[in-house]
């Protein structure tokens, strides 16, 4: 399977979504384990993702964020 399926499937589970049709957990584990870019594009997402919640917990807190 392309990974650009897995990497929707990536995206949807980092945002708490359901998977795309036809992606298991499963699937998407036994990919991540074999494709290094896969791994790095979901590494890349999450630290994107902390970084914009970061930025938006200290925005409501009116305190300087950590820079990134």
């Amino acid at each position: 399977m392309p990974c650009i399926r897995y990497r929707t499937a990536i995206s949807a589970h980092a945002d708490g979504n359901p998977l795309p049709p036809g992606v298991t957990d499963l699937e998407l584990e036994t990919h991540l384990t074999a494709c290094p870019d896969c791994r790095r594009w979901s590494k890349r997402l999450r630290a994107l993702r902390e970084a914009t919640e970061d930025l938006r917990r200290h925005r409501r807190a009116g305190t300087p964020s950590k820079p990134v």
